[in-house]
């Protein structure tokens, strides 16, 4: 079938189809080693095709396939990049099955289906598809399309032979995990393998096993060049940790200018727990600058609203005093309570968030305290 008669083909079987409604589901990004391609690229790489391909291969028309699916699931027309994906698939080609497979599994189209998904990684993954391996792992440590968690280490062990990056810090995390002995040297290997292809998260997890790892080398000094790696990457927490490395001078000499900058990077990024540091950082005056309790009350404000327990529990300290924001104490009370959890769900066992909520408990009356704590009872 040459390109144009299969394009055709395709526009009518998609004009005869009644769209389904329009979801409001986030719109998922294509994975490692997928084209993102606009309409120009699009063109450009059919035009490539005409040019090179051989119009009688039906291999042909799969690749041109698989050019529109992409193209079509990058502009979040999933229903036209489904049936692109499939013809794709059905030509031999595993790109063609994974986005298939990622259009069901991200739920995009109203007919999608985890084992259709499964089906469609299955079939990617006997061709050596690491993305596909990789997905297999993601929806077997979550039991989906029927799949076991047993199985997840498995693919992602495959799918990080087979050079998948995010394969790799799986299969780090779950080695890092293990109770073998062996094990541990193998998860740093695997670490430090991802990290060396730039990727952000994986400069940033192999940053924390040199850093806090008990069974890691504790070897701060690396730890910091690769916190610093993954923060200028646009890693937040990775910022906040090189950040904080600067400030108290681990792993190298102090340098409170960059510990600020770093931290500011970390709270713009949103990272709710940055967010509360940096407001403390404005709030001292850090590095002889003058004290800013109003712009340390609203980053304050931000950690809290982001689920930052710490953030939280100054936020409701600022509104208690009138530090840099209104005295407000049934709000100050809200704020205690939130603190009561770290952003993790970890317990906050601070002692002086505790005299702070029992303060605030004597100065209350009972039913404003009770409204409060129905309020917070209901995510309100």
């Amino acid at each position: 079938m040459t390109s144009l008669m299969f394009a055709a083909l395709l526009a009518a079987a998609l004009a005869q189809e009644t769209p389904p409604p329009v979801t409001e589901t986030p719109r998922p990004a294509l994975p490692q080693g997928f084209d993102v391609l606009d309409a120009e690229a699009q063109d450009e790489a059919l035009r490539r095709l005409e040019e090179t391909a051989d119009p009688d291969d039906p291999a042909t028309a799969g690749e041109e396939a698989l050019v529109r699916a992409q193209f079509a699931f990058a502009t979040g027309d999933y229903r036209t990049a489904l049936l692109y994906a499939e013809t794709a698939s059905a030509a031999g080609l595993p790109r063609g099955a994974t986005l298939a497979g990622l259009i069901h599994l991200n739920g995009v189209i109203e007919t999608a289906d985890d084992a259709t998904a499964v089906r469609f990684f299955r079939r990617a993954s006997v061709l050596e598809e690491p993305v596909a391996t990789y997905y297999l792992g993601v929806m077997a440590r979550e039991g989906r399309g029927g799949l076991q968690p047993s199985d997840a280490p498995g693919f992602f062990a495959r799918a990080a032979r087979e050079g998948h990056i995010l394969g790799m810090i799986e299969h780090a995390r779950i080695l890092k995990a293990s109770p073998i002995p062996q094990d541990a040297a193998e998860a740093m290997e695997w670490a430090e393998r991802a990290a060396s292809q730039d990727h952000p998260e994986a400069m940033y997890e192999f940053a924390r096993m040199l850093d806090d790892w008990e069974r890691g080398p504790q070897d701060y000094e690396r730890a910091r060049y690769w916190y610093g790696r993954a923060a200028e990457a646009g890693h937040a927490e990775a910022a906040l940790q090189v950040g904080l490395m600067a400030a108290e001078g681990v792993g190298g000499e102090e340098d409170p200018v960059a510990a600020l900058a770093l931290v500011r990077q970390s709270a713009e990024l949103g990272f709710a727990p940055a967010q509360g540091q940096y407001g403390l950082m404005l709030h001292q005056g850090w590095n002889g600058a003058d004290p800013d309790p109003e712009a340390a009350a609203g980053w304050f404000r931000q950690g809290a609203e982001g689920g930052d327990g710490e953030s939280a529990y100054l936020y409701a300290l600022a509104l208690a005093t009138g530090d840099g924001v209104e005295t407000d104490l049934p709000e100050a009370y809200y704020w205690t309570l939130r603190a009561r959890r770290h952003l993790d769900g970890s317990v906050n066992e601070d002692v002086d968030r505790q005299r702070l909520e029992a303060g605030l408990e004597n100065v209350l009356p009972v039913g404003l305290r009770t409204e409060i704590e129905a309020r917070l009872a209901i995510g309100g």
